[in-house]
């Protein structure tokens, strides 16, 4: 009998010291759930404390809409590919949280050694077709968008509340067809609509000081194309055409033809083609330019140009003068700062070496590459 109640009275401290633990633990488990849960809340009143306490600014985008923002913005979706370097060249990428579909292929390989993290970053569109629901997945407080942009789609972001310029790299305001533009002055729109966007971007990142040293350094190396081109005669400059894919070129009111024009050269095209269109090889035989220029980004261009017998009558190939153009120099139909910063003054020197040396170019291309990059430059000029 004696055996039976301490057997039950074991029983008795086993079953009250589980009965305990198990409170014991409910109790810890309930302590970090609420600490977890008060954390969260502070988190939250933080980030809302943070939101209140930004400045709003009104911003008038590239396309004439008046945009409400507030700075500093943190999480950004770039859907131009413009709009991605010169992020990066400004030291905000880490604040970019979704990009285009196609942004290597836009922009350029190059860009996954500078920013890495781009080939896991989310994609959340194309530049004429962003993806609404991705984008707002991203829970984003600005996001950047091409000229091509589908209205509809800006004008869902906008009822989601969520901040959208349109960024066309140019002045002039909106152009009935946005890869057509017809500008009074091609120059003062690209060189003031390119200033726009960096000046826009330090605002809206907090990188002001930087962004005024970007455009510093792109009119530095402006000034010195100026100064060793500026005076050829219109009748002494060199005749170029731009080949790119799909046998299209630059036209006329494209920032390329600007681009030739501060290097002391001038665009065959221009005269016949309207913006960014086809040509066709009895229009390329009347231009007979003195050189074709092809991006590196399309091989497969050059390499039909220099072999395909239908272009060798053309002066150009004959005497050799089909370069490629590396993809630091972007003579492309819309500015990026580094077409300005580097691109004027590689095509000066390919078109008068004796006035703008090999030399100065590569120097250019490192200083650029390290401050704004803070990368070395890998590039190859010739």
């Amino acid at each position: 009998m004696k055996r039976i109640r301490k057997i039950l009275v074991l029983l008795l401290i086993l079953g009250l010291t589980s009965c305990n633990t198990a409170v014991k633990e409910k109790e810890e488990s309930t302590q970090v759930e609420d600490q977890e849960i008060e954390e969260q809340q502070g988190q939250e009143e933080q980030e809302v404390s943070d939101e209140s306490e930004k400045e709003e600014i009104e911003i008038t985008d590239q396309n004439d809409r008046k945009v409400k923002v507030k700075v500093p913005v943190e999480r950004i979706v770039c859907l131009q590919h413009h709009s991605f370097d010169i992020l990066t060249q400004l030291g905000v990428e880490d604040k970019i949280v979704a990009t285009e579909d196609k942004l290597e292929g836009n922009l350029g390989d190059y860009i996954t050694d500078l920013v890495p993290e781009v080939k896991d970053m989310p994609r959340a569109g194309t530049l004429a077709e962003p993806n609404v629901e991705m984008v707002a997945e991203q829970k984003p407080d600005l996001v950047l968008v091409a000229a091509q942009a589908n209205p509809d789609a800006i004008a869902q972001l906008e009822e989601l509340g969520i901040p959208t310029l349109v960024i066309t790299l140019r002045g002039e305001g909106a152009q009935e067809e946005a890869q057509n533009p017809r500008l009074s002055d091609a120059d003062s729109a690209y060189t003031e609509g390119l200033k726009w966007v960096v000046e826009t971007f330090g605002k809206l990142t907090n990188t002001e000081e930087r962004a005024e040293k970007l455009w510093n350094f792109c009119m530095e190396s402006r000034a010195m194309v100026d100064e060793n081109v500026d005076e050829i005669p219109d009748d002494e400059r060199v005749r170029v055409f731009i080949a790119n894919e799909e046998d299209q070129t630059y036209g006329d009111d494209k920032y390329v033809g600007v681009q030739l024009l501060r290097a002391g050269a001038v665009n065959v095209a221009s005269k016949d083609i309207q913006g960014y269109k086809p040509y066709n090889m009895e229009q390329l035989a009347a231009w007979n330019p003195d050189v074709i220029i092809v991006q590196d980004r399309y091989p497969e261009v050059y390499e039909r140009i220099i072999s395909d017998p239908q272009y060798e009558a053309l002066k150009a190939v004959q005497e050799g003068k089909v370069i490629v153009a590396p993809y630091w120099t972007k003579p492309w139909g819309n500015p990026d700062t580094d077409s300005v910063a580097l691109g004027e003054l590689w095509l000066a020197h390919q078109f008068y070496p004796e006035k703008i040396d090999r030399e100065t170019v590569e120097k250019r291309a490192k200083e650029f590459y390290q401050e704004f990059y803070n990368a070395e430059f890998t590039g190859q000029v010739e």
